[in-house]
């Protein structure tokens, strides 16, 4: 074999020219494929980071049902007892109690309608990022009655820090409506107008005495030492703390279009391979006509001596694979090159909303193994295949035909 694979070599080097322009292009279609997968996983972790990161948690437990309703009375079962469990899971690297509510909130000059949070802000670090979009004030670490929220809201309601805030929300045991009054501690700048608009802050006992919840709340928000943890479905944590009549979702149910979207990905890195093939399949079988055709007469010569067919045939298959091989390493170090150039700048399309999630950071590029061993093995082996069909000409040529034929 390593005489066919040397003797390929050198035949693929009579004409560097066309080697080198087929090799190119073949590899071109492999490096789109590296650059398409890296960006797509790139972009979709990014926004995953993004939407778990900033404020949602990579999972959440609730009270079944709470979800669709956001009945102020569906709080967790067993929340305190379930908080502490968490806290000593060695999976979870941070959980936080919330409560959770529609409410009005009204100023001297306007009202609008949010969803209001009853939060603790030292476990509220543990799990996402609020405190690092404070735009001014503080993080809920003022008087008791502060109130938290983001730019948009305060631009509709016309206020500033220290302002004055009434804030109804129907209470548990009831839906009666209760009323209190807080002042603007802190405003803040996610990069999300959904969330700056839509989007107000209590400490968690103000919220649990404004909804008459006792020491019970509506969410835990949770993160993991290793995110991937939230798409295992075989891990027992579910079962755990989703018993009775609690449900734990990790962010693939809690957002479900962020599925759709990596389905998109995997669809348009189907399609690039889709091209890479097709660009395979022209840019190789073409070469290898070229090269067998400018030796129609050395080919005829060696069957007339008696060279087997299945040794002609198997020396454009070794000559395939070296194109293969130098096709391979040129997509890999230009799809590594464009991969590391974007991955520095990045892609800007931050405040573009993706998959219901706002784009807060560039999208980089991101590697992982398989861009390096799956794509180019499975470049050679279709090149392999490809080169079965001037192969198969090439051990049926009739010598006599064949030495007729001079370029």
């Amino acid at each position: 074999m390593n005489f066919y694979l040397k003797l390929a070599w050198r035949n693929n080097l009579r004409n560097k020219r066309r080697t080198g322009l087929a090799a190119l292009a073949v590899g071109l279609g492999l490096a789109a494929l590296i650059f398409t997968d890296a960006l797509s996983v790139g972009m979709l972790s990014g926004i995953v980071d993004t939407a778990t990161g900033t404020f949602m948690g990579q999972a959440q437990v609730h009270r079944r049902g709470f979800t669709d309703t956001m009945d102020a009375d569906l709080f967790v079962e067993g929340g305190p007892a379930l908080l502490a469990r968490l806290a000593a899971d060695p999976l979870v690297a941070g959980a936080a109690p919330r409560t959770v509510t529609f409410a009005m909130i009204a100023s001297p000059s306007n009202s609008a309608s949010v969803m209001l949070y009853g939060i603790e802000p030292s476990a509220e670090r543990g799990v996402s990022r609020l405190d690092r979009a404070l735009k001014a004030g503080d993080y809920l670490a003022g008087e008791p009655g502060a109130i938290v929220i983001g730019a948009a809201l305060a631009a509709t309601l016309e206020v500033e820090l220290g302002d004055k805030l009434v804030v109804t929300a129907a209470a548990a045991g009831g839906g009666d409506l209760a009323q209190a009054m807080f002042r603007v501690g802190g405003i803040l700048d996610t990069g999300s107008r959904a969330m700056d608009s839509n989007l107000a802050f209590i400490r968690l006992a103000k919220a649990q005495e404004l909804l008459n919840l006792g020491g019970n709340f509506h969410e835990i928000a949770v993160a993991f030492g290793n995110i991937d943890h939230a798409e295992d479905a075989s891990l027992p944590f579910w079962a755990d703390y989703g018993g009775g009549a609690n449900e734990a979702q990790g962010w693939p149910q809690l957002v479900p279009e962020l599925g759709a979207a990596r389905g998109m990905s995997a669809f348009g890195i189907f399609i690039t391979a889709v091209i890479l093939s097709g660009i395979v399949a022209l840019g190789i079988t073409n070469t290898l006509f070229m090269s067998l055709y400018e030796r129609m007469f050395e080919f005829g010569v060696l069957r007339a001596v008696g060279t087997r067919p299945g040794r002609m045939a198997l020396m454009i298959v070794a000559e395939a694979a070296v194109l293969a091989l130098l096709s391979a390493a040129v997509g890999m170090a230009i799809g590594w090159l464009a991969s590391h150039i974007t991955g520095i700048y990045g892609l800007d399309y931050t405040g573009v909303d993706f998959a219901g999630v706002t784009i807060l950071e560039p999208i980089r590029p991101k590697f992982r193994p398989l861009q390096y061993w799956l794509y180019p093995a499975a470049l050679f082996l279709f090149t392999l295949i490809v080169s079965l069909y001037p192969a198969l000409y090439a051990a049926r040529m009739n010598p006599i035909k064949a030495m007729r034929k001079s370029l």
